[in-house]
This record gives structure tokens, sequence and C-alpha cells, in this order.
């Protein structure tokens, strides 16, 4: 099967997994910058900006593009995959990151716009997944994908 025949067949569970993932990322970018900001005033907040901006910048591309999966994805079981089914890349993994700072983003409707997009579509992405041609999958269902030469030796999880 290729990704856009197992993401279709998911329902509400899956929107309920990716909107937990995205606050678990959320809580493990934000919880620390916030005990940053009390241990070291906002002064030090600043000046310690050179670690912590790379950090928030870098955290989606980086982790996503290399094993397909962020914090989030891991405890909720989810990983995002190419078209072929394979791990999507640091630049796929930059596009989907540019559009979740709009559609995701939980200080702007609670990740609310990338659910109602996942419902419209039956491919089940939000518009940074069309965007960088990329699928959230249950990790569960890795097993399933097969490459058009046959089963993929090289899985993304």
């Amino acid at each position: 099967m290729s990704p856009f025949e197992i993401s279709s067949q998911y329902g509400w569970s899956m929107i309920v997994r990716r909107w937990l993932g995205c606050w678990v990322d959320f809580i493990v970018l934000v919880g620390p910058l916030v005990a940053l900001f009390e241990l070291l005033g906002e002064k030090g907040f600043i000046r310690a900006g050179v670690v912590w901006v790379p950090i928030l910048v870098l955290y989606f591309p980086v982790l996503e593009g290399l094993t397909g999966k962020s914090i989030g994805k891991v405890v909720t079981g989810t990983v995002v995959v190419d078209e072929l089914g394979f791990r999507p890349g640091i630049l796929r993994a930059t596009i989907r990151t540019a559009f979740r700072l709009l559609e995701v983003n939980p200080l702007l409707a609670g990740g609310a716009p990338d659910g109602v997009v996942v419902l419209l579509f039956k491919s089940r992405q939000r518009l940074g997944d069309m965007a960088a041609r990329t699928f959230v999958l249950k990790k569960s269902d890795l097993p399933l994908l097969v490459a058009a030469d046959g089963p993929s030796t090289t899985k993304p999880g």
C-alpha cells in the first residue's frame, strides 16, 4: 500500500493523535523556554537566545527530516513519510514546518485549522503535508508500506 492509501483510511482517531502530538511538541519546546526565562530573567533569557533560537528553528526540520518523528510523534505513535514511504528529509520537513507556523500554531486557534483541513481531504493531509508531499501515518501501519518494486527495506521508523 502507498502512504496515500493508508492515510485515506484514517478517521477521527488519527486527527486526535495529530492534535495531541502537536501539543506534546509545543510543551517540549515552550516548557524549557518558560523555565529558562524564570531562571535567568529577561536579560539572561535574551542572551541565551543564541542557544534556544536554533533549537526552536531546527527542532522539526532535523527530527522529522532525519527520523520521521518529533517527540510528539513518538508519544502518539505516528511518523512522517514521503509519498514513497521513506523519511521525508530536511527540505520536506522544513516545508512542513513553515506551514505549521500558521496552521498548527497552538496560539492560533489551538491547531483547529489543521484539524479542519485534515478532515476535509481524503488523504488526511494538512496544507504543509500537501506542499511537502508528506503523510503522517501510524507507526503500527509502516509494515503495510510497499514500494513499487516490492516491500520497503528502508522503513521510516
